[in-house]
């Protein structure tokens, strides 16, 4: 008879399940993020690069006019000031909208009532933003921090208070058991329920047999950007991103004065302060 008898390392090893990565990680190198997982990113870095973006668009423009002004001379007169007013008006409104966006931020006053039912991530500009943050050696995962900051103070100063039964908050299974159990304590505080959801499509599932008045998602960033454009805001989302200091989809941690925040801020509770980090970590 053959022997089947295993040394303790072999017989805890072999109850250690393979690591399952979200579709979003496909291709990981299996390194250790930056600064250890933790990408938590002050809203000023989205804001920052958008302005230098917008500066490049609004002075690229101006270029462009000028190289066809000639031809622009050869239309009737009326065509011509509407193609320029036009193209100038609409250069003013997304530079105006970006500056209120950063008076939000910057005072946590509501400049921004037109972003109700609107999320920052869903912009045309983000792209090109990440473009130009990127010869800077900021990151997609990072960048994404920024801008799911700067989305969750739009979302906090348009959100109206809503009840504990209207409250849905999505957590994903890669949690640490501490932080669960930080959780479970947190909701039973304030009598909430949570969902642990297996992937996006058992959270579109329970939005829409619970139909909420309010999300909190905790994910990492990049199920979080891809989660937010899908539901397109028709439902306010507070987006928390997790910490991987075991790499992506493993024993991941979550700021737990974040969370209880957000449970507040929707149930229209004065939040609990906590000293904010304005500078990218690491």
């Amino acid at each position: 008879m053959a022997n089947i008898e295993t040394t303790t390392a072999e017989a805890e090893e072999t109850k250690v399940a393979p690591r399952k990565l979200g579709d979003t990680w496909d291709g990981w190198s299996g390194q250790v993020e930056e600064n250890n997982g933790d990408l938590e990113t002050t809203p000023w870095v989205f804001l920052g690069f958008t302005s230098c973006t917008l500066v490049l668009l609004n002075v690229g423009a101006w270029l462009v006019y000028f190289l066809v002004q000639p031809r622009l001379m050869e239309l009737p007169e009326w065509l011509m000031r509407t193609i320029v007013m036009g193209s100038g008006g609409v250069l003013c409104a997304i530079d105006l909208m970006f500056a209120l966006v950063g008076l939000t931020v910057l005072t946590g006053k509501n400049f921004v009532p037109f972003f109700k039912g609107r999320h920052i991530a869903l912009s045309n500009i983000i792209p090109w933003t990440v473009k130009v943050s990127s010869l800077f050696g900021i990151s997609k995962d990072r960048m994404a921090n920024s801008i799911l900051q700067v989305g969750n103070r739009l979302t906090a100063v348009n959100q109206a208070q809503i009840e504990r039964d209207e409250l849905l908050i999505l957590l994903p299974r890669c949690l640490d058991k501490e932080t669960r159990d930080q959780i479970k304590a947190v909701t039973a505080k304030y009598d909430i329920d949570f969902h642990i959801c297996a992937g996006g499509q058992m959270a579109r599932q329970l939005l829409a047999e619970k139909a909420p008045k309010g999300v909190i998602a905790v994910a990492c960033e990049r199920d979080l950007m891809a989660g937010v454009q899908d539901v397109k805001a028709a439902v306010p989302v507070i987006a928390i991103a997790n910490k991987r200091p075991e790499g992506p989809c493993r024993n991941t941690n979550i700021n737990m004065v974040e969370m209880e925040n957000a449970i507040r801020m929707y149930l229209g509770k004065e939040l609990i302060k906590q000293v904010e980090t304005e500078l990218i970590k690491g």
